[in-house]
């Protein structure tokens, strides 16, 4: 049963305190469905003091609360409070942690799932309670404001790359999403795969962005107006997010990617706001990441299975994935 007057309240909270684009109501109503997502409060004195936006599920016979598509994060939220003193600070989260795990506990899930933004630091409580926790990595460029200077940290290696690309495209902001959707998905058929999301889903997204003043189309063309790469970029209060992009397929020649990322940059720059790659555990592409100079950034990934029956599906599940490599 989603708690409507929970959402009210989290929407005020959201007015006050520095929240993620991706844990916005509005974002979650996208990419989950309002009807599908709900937010855990914690409060003391009649103020909220941490909140809990997550998106639950059914899967099969198991129910889980999991990471929302296309959505680098959620998790715990504290309200910003700079006159505590770090101890305090510490005992602080540990309280509003300790009663998260209580409120899990008793929620009737079978397993718990979200990735918190890097932001969060300390994941130890959650260890306390029996939760696991996988890190991640992001990259991000903190300090966008003098551009000489992040371009003095790009390899010279990307440098020429960059300059490569400004020869052979230029930047084009477009406004359709269906051209957009229809050449990512390009990247995805030339693999043999369909693209990881739907067309509805990101429609929901786009609009939602442009209605909210926070998102943008990135494209770069030649001279004879063929999209040699494109990005899509969303951005809140504090950072500018790559979050969907690539080069098109046929014309990775160009480098224009590169420079198309070089560009958003300089948009976050702009805007005055830090530059979040979104990072990938995927070595071939956090190693060009890392070519821009960004910072890597830990961020956890932390879970809990509370139902024995699904534990033991995972577990078989490596099992069978082990003999299947030996093989």
């Amino acid at each position: 049963m989603i708690n409507l007057e929970n959402k009210t309240l989290y929407s005020k909270f959201c007015e006050t305190t520095y929240v993620p684009i991706f844990s916005h109501g509005w974002w979650l109503d996208s990419v989950c469905g309002s009807e599908n997502w709900d937010v855990w409060l914690y409060e003391s004195g009649g103020n909220i003091l941490a909140a809990m936006p997550y998106y639950r599920i059914k899967k099969g016979e198991f129910d889980y609360i999991t990471k929302a598509p296309l959505t680098q994060n959620n998790g715990i939220i504290f309200k910003q409070n700079s006159s505590i003193k770090l101890p305090s600070l510490a005992e602080f989260q540990q309280k509003i942690i300790d009663n998260a795990c209580l409120w899990l506990k008793n929620a009737n899930i079978d397993a718990y799932e979200q990735q918190y933004h890097y932001s969060f630091e300390n994941w130890q409580p959650f260890f306390w309670k029996g939760y696991e926790c996988i890190l991640r990595y992001t990259y991000v460029i903190e300090n966008t404001q003098n551009m000489f200077e992040v371009e003095q940290g790009y390899s010279s290696k990307l440098r020429s790359i960059i300059k490569k690309g400004s020869r052979n495209s230029r930047i084009v902001e477009i406004m359709d999403a269906n051209i957009f959707y229809q050449e990512h998905e390009k990247v995805f058929l030339k693999q043999g795969l369909p693209c990881p999301f739907s067309y509805s889903l990101w429609l929901k997204i786009y609009s939602s962005c442009e209605k909210h003043n926070c998102g943008k189309i990135l494209t770069a063309k030649d001279s004879n107006e063929n999209i040699h790469s494109l990005a899509y970029l969303v951005w809140d209060e504090k950072s500018v997010y790559l979050l969907l992009g690539g080069s098109m397929p046929g014309f990775s020649y160009s480098d224009s990617y590169s420079f198309l990322i070089h560009k958003s940059i300089e948009m976050a720059s702009s805007m005055g706001k830090s530059f979040d790659f979104e990072g990938s555990m995927i070595a071939r592409v956090a190693k060009s990441i890392r070519q821009f100079g960004g910072i890597p950034k830990p961020y956890f990934r932390i879970r809990k299975i509370f139902n024995k029956k699904l534990l033991i599906n995972e577990q078989q599940m490596k099992l069978e994935n082990f003999d299947n490599e030996e093989i």
